[in-house]
This record gives C-alpha cells, structure tokens and sequence, in this order.
C-alpha cells in the first residue's frame, strides 16, 4: 500500500495519496496494525483519508472489523479529514470521524485522560 507512517507512542497516524481503498489494502494495514500492537505499538489509529475518493463494500467492512479489534484492545481507530459520503457507510462501527489531524489527535489524548481519570476512580 502506498502510505507513509508518521508513529508515536500515543497514536499511529497514516497517511496516503491513494484515491481507491480495497479490501487488500485495509487487510495488510489490519495485519501491520496488530503487528504493532503485538509489539508494544500504539493502540491509536488515525488514517486521513484526504485523498481517498472510493472506498468498496469490503474494504468498508475491514474498517469496520479493524475499528471492532482495536476498541476490544482498548484503543480506537479514528478517521480523519474524510469525504461525507463515507460517513453513512461507517457510521455504525467503532470508528471516530474527525475533520483534521490536528483535532484526531486531541481526541486521542483526551480519551487517555478520561481512561485515566476513570480507573483512579475506581482505585478509590
């Protein structure tokens, strides 16, 4: 796939010029993404699909299972700077839709803070 990948400890943000996204693609993205996360990575994933135009069936349903597996390993796929027309097909799953990076990434970290503040809580 062709992408570039700026990686952090908090989040994983992917970046790419494709105008298409397939099936194949998500799959070898799901399959780096649980590499990582075997390997200590980021449970935070943000793709920008600024340039993604088209977006078939199945590639939609793999967003959808990747968006599933990273809220069961207490992470979250976010999508940002997205065209409207994907929102309606991914707007039942486990997905964040963001306009920007920028704001991608502070939902990141404000979803820390409340994972966080939840658990001292429950410490008490």
């Amino acid at each position: 796939m062709n992408f570039s990948l700026e990686k952090n400890e908090h989040y994983t943000l992917l970046q790419t010029n494709l105008l298409g996204l397939v099936q194949a693609q998500v799959e070898e993205l799901t399959e780096m993404v649980k590499q990582e996360l075997s390997n200590g990575g980021a449970k935070y994933l943000i793709i920008n699909f600024e340039s993604i135009k088209e977006c078939n069936a199945a590639a939609v349903r793999e967003l959808i299972n990747l968006g599933k597996y990273l809220a069961t390993h207490k992470g979250m796929l976010i999508i940002s700077c997205m065209n409207d027309q994907f929102t309606r097909l991914l707007d039942k799953a486990e997905i964040i839709f963001v306009p920007s990076d920028m704001e991608a990434i502070d939902y990141i970290f404000m979803d820390q803070l409340e994972k966080q503040f939840l658990s001292d809580n429950s410490e008490n």
